[in-house]
């Protein structure tokens, strides 16, 4: 799968909703996806809007055309008008790729060949016209791709009447450097970990709710809950009420630098998600479960949502029905007392994320499904 058609010399620009250094899924989504088409040998350039900006600058192989902040309809009139100059200057791109339904709108009004990804819950919102605007958007790109079956299956229900099969492509994982594990960490009682945008799909509460219930029957481990979001004041206050402030830690927004290390650190990453708000909202990949099992970690996650599909059960990670406390209890006992078959899976799930996500096997998928002719 890793071996696809190279791009030497060709354009292809990446639309955008975030980049660096502005946090999010859909941000580190971008620059994997531009990292990965200029290793193939293409001239990347990625439009897309950060708190940083305006700015236009080179990211290692990467150029940035970054609009800058703010909001309202200026936005799509500053992109236009950054393409359209580009357009001039440059010509029109073999390809471009919308990272997002709503990013490949202009692509499609300026007549550009483009290919669009669906993650998750973007694309279960949109009622009347904007329903009617990404059904638009799906019908005129070269192709659509979906990061798990899970989001596909949801696409093509949204998409009805019209007959579009997206292709599924697994993200890759984070651009980071990977540390070794800290030596103190082995003379201390497991670490379970979450990192996370703390909302309420991400399931946490029912997280400190397990903590509480292991802590009283006696089990010893470390829990740290990294992110932030709106769900995390009510965490500080489960951990206060239930009386876990020894063993628990809600540590809030942490650097890159710091989610690598707690990666590493960790024994076993928790992320029992549930679909919220009726099923629309949901977990269309995870790439920070992609990350922990990269790292060595035993993972749990839940089974509702793209996430499950990153895990062979019993084999590379466990999963579970996030919305039943006691099936969160019981694996995470599992691997407290069975600490062999915690590494044995833990192994199993870095052997898997190296060999099945990586923005190389992403990309290899859509240039595999898209005419190339210049």
């Amino acid at each position: 799968m890793d071996d696809f058609a190279r791009l030497d010399g060709q354009r292809v620009w990446v639309m955008a909703k975030g980049y660096h250094p502005d946090e999010g899924g859909m941000q580190t989504y971008a620059e994997g996806v531009a990292d990965a088409y200029a290793a193939s040998g293409a001239a990347v350039t990625i439009f897309t809007q950060t708190s940083a900006g305006p700015r236009d600058f080179t990211a290692g192989a990467v150029r940035v055309i970054d609009i800058g902040p703010g909001g309202g309809a200026g936005v799509p009139v500053r992109f236009w008008r950054a393409m359209r100059q580009e357009l001039r200057v440059t010509g029109a791109p073999l390809f471009t790729h919308g990272t997002t339904w709503r990013t490949s709108v202009l692509p499609m009004v300026l007549r550009l060949p483009y290919v669009t990804t669906f993650h998750g819950r973007e694309f279960m919102y949109a009622r009347g016209a904007m329903l009617a605007l990404m059904r638009l958007v799906a019908r005129r790109a070269q192709r659509c791709f979906a990061v798990s079956h899970y989001s596909a299956h949801k696409l093509m229900g949204r998409l009805a009447p019209l007959a579009i099969v997206p292709l599924v492509a697994w993200n890759g994982l984070s651009a980071w450097n990977r540390p070794e594990r800290s030596p103190q960490n082995e003379n201390q009682a497991p670490l379970i970990a979450s990192l996370c945008r703390l909302e309420p799909r991400k399931n946490i509460i029912a997280c400190v709710r397990a903590c509480a219930v292991l802590r009283d029957k006696g089990y010893d481990f470390r829990y740290l809950i990294a992110g932030r979001g709106p769900d995390l004041e009510e965490i500080r206050t489960a951990v206060e009420s239930y009386g876990l402030e020894d063993s628990v830690e809600v540590a809030g927004f942490v650097s890159a630098e710091r989610a690598a290390q707690l990666y590493a650190d960790a024994d076993i990453f928790l992320h029992p998600q549930v679909a919220a708000d009726d099923g629309r909202d949901f977990e269309g990949f995870g790439i920070a479960i992609g990350d922990a099992m990269a790292a060595g970690a035993a993972v749990i996650v839940g089974e509702q949502g793209g996430a499950k599909e990153l895990v062979v059960e019993g084999i590379s990670g466990l999963i579970v029905d996030g919305s039943d406390n006691d099936a969160i209890v019981h694996a995470l006992e599992r691997l407290l007392t069975d600490k062999q078959s915690s590494q044995k899976m833990g192994e199993a799930g870095q052997r898997r994320a190296h060999e099945y996500f990586t923005w190389q096997r992403h990309i290899a998928v859509i240039l595999s499904a898209i005419d190339l002719k210049d």
